[in-house]
């Protein structure tokens, strides 16, 4: 039998641990996993050269921007950048223009990207705004639903809509995925800006720690009434992590840590100003050390980027002015891997936190890991010295606050469902194979209707 890739010579990560050898592929799947001789004959080998061979990371936050901010990033750019930078799945938030709060919006955004996706690709849905949507969004298999600061919803005290909602999505287990923010936070800087206070404080003073825990807590506490599953987006705070310590018992909490928040600080925002502009903002050397430390301890199981991208004009501009987000997907693998090899983390503890962890929290069945009959999505990481650089970017935002920085890792072969996407520096121009995922559920959802006429 010869099957269709191997690659061989490398260290693959298992839930033994680093272990020396190969993967067998055949189709979508890893059909082997074993030392060279024991691998059967293919007609592709890729020699690792002692590289290490990790299930390709899964970021279960970022933020694409179809359909009428195209200029920024499209479905189809954007899994480009995943697979650039050794992400093999995504979901992607649905605060779009016009918002994803529908099913309708959700089976668009999958026409749209249909045969095109580069990574594996699932969908976020907003808050819908009637609670007969939320089982049509079920049937789409949305991975959760966001709420905003903005929302009219938030904060949750006392509001019977909210619970309402959550009462109908509980069966489910589906979690709510909280930004957690005061929900007066524009108010309070427009506030302060009036004062005169200059913007980047007002900014930080709008946006604080205190409340950004204070939010958790409030969530925390509405999801115990009906037991929803409760994800908090990109932690930042040491108030914040003092009350994920609180409900650490709580298995309906989750929480993740964005990889800016682990490297830029106040000091850096105050510096590249707009450039570091992002919502949370980047916080002080105690809440980055704080950070860190809840991640090792396995108080927080996922990293995700909260990839953000925008036009060069909508971040180089005057502060008040500037759109918040920072490019994510293709500087992550090689910023934590380097902080790794630093003594930062173990390796072992990140890799999970970037494969496994994601997939178990989000029902991201068969990838993950690397286990024979598992889906064959593959990144191999070599030790590599070199600067990031925005300009070589997928993406169409081609600029990072990490300008110029100096990484020791790189992905240099990546594999979705079995294909051969990034060859080195490439990014295979045919590169489609991802697959449009939805969750699947351990309850019966509801018969989807027919329409009159069909």
């Amino acid at each position: 039998m010869t099957i269709d890739t191997k690659i061989v010579n490398g260290k693959l990560y298992t839930i033994e641990g680093f272990l020396e050898g190969g993967i067998a592929i055949e189709g979508n799947r890893i059909v082997k996993i074993g030392k060279e001789p024991s691998l059967p004959k293919a007609s592709k080998k890729i020699d690792a050269k002692g590289a290490l061979i990790l299930p390709g990371l899964i970021d279960i936050h970022v933020h694409f921007r179809d359909f009428e901010q195209e200029y920024k990033e499209t479905l189809k750019t954007g899994t480009r950048s995943a697979v650039a930078g050794g992400v093999t799945t995504v979901l992607e938030m649905p605060n779009n223009i016009p918002p994803t709060n529908t099913a309708e919006r959700i089976k668009v955004k999958k026409q749209v990207i249909g045969g095109e996706a580069a990574a594996n690709i699932g969908f976020y849905s907003l808050i819908p705004e009637t609670e007969s949507e939320v089982p049509k969004l079920f049937q789409e298999g949305v991975f959760g639903f966001k709420i905003y600061p903005s929302s009219p919803i938030y904060p949750p005290k006392n509001n019977q809509k909210l619970l309402s909602l959550l009462k109908t999505q509980a069966d489910y287990k589906i979690p709510l995925v909280i930004h957690p923010d005061n929900g007066y936070a524009d108010k309070n800087e427009e506030m302060l800006l009036e004062k005169n206070t200059p913007p980047i404080d007002a900014f930080l003073k709008a946006h604080n720690q205190v409340e950004e825990a204070k939010a958790v807590k409030d969530f925390i506490e509405i999801c115990k009434v009906n037991n929803n599953s409760l994800h908090c987006s990109h932690v930042t705070a040491k108030q914040t992590v003092e009350i994920l310590k609180k409900n650490k018992e709580n298995s309906n909490l989750s929480s993740e840590v964005c990889v800016h928040h682990l490297f830029l600080l106040e000091s850096d925002l105050k510096d590249m100003e707009s450039r570091v502009k992002c919502l949370p903002p980047v916080r002080t050397y105690g809440d980055r050390t704080t950070l860190w430390e809840a991640l090792k301890s396995g108080l927080i199981k996922v990293i995700a980027t909260d990839h953000a991208p925008h036009s060069y004009n909508e971040k180089h501009c005057e502060f008040e002015a500037a759109a918040s987000g920072i490019h994510g997907l293709e500087t992550m693998l090689p910023l934590v891997f380097t902080a790794a090899a630093k003594g930062k983390i173990s390796f072992d503890t990140l890799v999970l936190a970037l494969t496994k962890n994601p997939a178990q929290l989000m029902g991201i069945k068969m990838r993950g890991e690397l286990k024979e009959g598992y889906f064959a999505d593959i990144v191999i990481v070599a030790q590599e010295k070199w600067q990031i650089l925005g300009e070589e970017f997928h993406s169409k935002a081609k600029w990072t606050p990490f300008e110029g920085k100096e990484v020791h890792y790189k992905p240099k072969h990546v594999f979705v469902n079995g294909l051969h996407v990034k060859d080195d520096e490439y990014v295979i121009s045919k590169a489609n194979s991802g697959e449009i995922l939805e969750r699947k559920y351990d309850v019966k959802l509801p018969e989807k209707k027919i329409d009159e006429g069909e």
